[in-house]
């Protein structure tokens, strides 16, 4: 008994989604906006860069330099020639702090064991 009331309703509603007709939208849907591609790095972002590779310069100079300070100046290069100025402001400052903390290491003291 309880399969064949299940069953009535199982048919009725697939019957009822069957007859519901969707109504056409009024207004079709709005495509996104394309946002034109940035041709040229901010000031900013370009001068950062510059400092950022005259600071993995100067670490290597000193044999100071760390490679994750060059793996941060690498995508800061590959942000740049995808002119993303925010990428490229971001990793460049990353280069630059690494590169400041290597060169402070090196005038640490030496660790005693």
């Amino acid at each position: 008994m309880k399969l064949l009331q299940s069953g009535l309703i199982l048919g009725l509603c697939m019957l009822t989604a069957c007859a519901w007709q969707w109504a056409p939208e009024a207004n079709p849907p709005m495509r996104p906006a394309i946002v034109p591609k940035p041709t040229a790095l901010s000031a900013e972002s370009a001068s950062a860069l510059q400092a950022a590779e005259q600071s993995v310069s100067d670490a290597r100079a000193k044999q100071a330099l760390w490679s994750t300070a060059v793996t941060q100046l690498e995508l800061a290069r590959a942000a740049a020639r995808e002119f993303d100025s925010e990428a490229t402001l971001k990793h460049a400052r990353e280069a630059i702090a690494l590169c400041v903390l290597s060169v402070q290491q090196m005038s640490a003291p030496p660790v005693k064991w």
